[in-house]
């Protein structure tokens, strides 16, 4: 009888291993693929945020160097607007954030594993940087309140794509000389140029925080899919 019942407990023993295995298998298959999102991710926002500055330099070599962009009036005031545009960045973090709260991190055995997960989702490179991150730049809010809503209408409904978060080739709404008048408000407003400069500045942070963090997700997801593979 002993023996009947220390075997039967041995089998549940095993069984609940056997299961908690499945588990952490299957929550480091999804964990991996969170990654996967994760990098196209980072690469689709370095990709718009590059965008961004380069219509932001275009609109500050007419503001310091009076260089029209493609020697048009209109293409500048399009680096103006364009050059305001964002695409804050959060991680991918649906799977560890479960674990995290159903506390099941310790599936995870490897504790070096768990460590870099925590540093990566929650006190890493992110987590310090977030205000870059996730910077809403002034001149967002200067260059669009100075743009005639004609002008800001047509380029957000011809000029980009928004279901794609993609720019499009577009025809000026305006002559010339209409288009030269809106960039003379843009440089005589007292602030504008200024809050340009910043947000190229910070835009440029912002790319090398993605680089930074693209690094470390390919080096976590690769200890990942190495433990999946065993």
């Amino acid at each position: 009888l002993v023996l009947g019942v220390f075997l039967g407990i041995q089998v549940a023993n095993w069984n609940e291993a056997r299961l908690e295995d499945r588990r952490a298998h299957d929550f480091l298959e999804r964990l991996s693929n969170d990654l996967d999102q994760e990098l196209a991710s980072i690469d689709k926002r370095s990709a718009y945020v590059g965008r961004s500055i380069d219509y932001g330099e275009a609109a500050l070599a007419w503001a310091e160097d009076g260089r029209l962009a493609n020697g048009s009036a209109w293409h500048t005031v399009l680096a103006f607007v364009h050059s305001s545009r964002i695409l804050p960045y959060s991680p991918v973090d649906n799977t560890y954030q479960e674990m995290r709260s159903a506390g099941e991190l310790g599936l995870i055995r490897d504790s070096r594993l768990r460590t870099a997960l925590t540093e990566y989702f929650v006190s890493g490179t992110y987590t310090r940087a977030d205000y870059i991150l996730k910077l809403n730049p002034e001149y967002r809010h200067l260059v669009r309140g100075l743009t005639p809503y004609r002008i800001a209408r047509h380029v957000a409904t011809e000029c980009f794509d928004m279901a794609a978060v993609t720019h499009k080739a577009c025809e000026s709404p305006v002559d010339e000389a209409t288009a030269a008048s809106v960039l003379s408000g843009y440089t005589e407003h007292p602030t504008l140029v200024a809050e340009l400069r910043f947000w190229m500045d910070s835009a440029h942070q912002i790319i090398e925080i993605l680089r930074l963090q693209r690094a470390i997700c390919v080096e976590l997801k690769q200890r990942i899919d190495a433990e999946v593979a065993h």
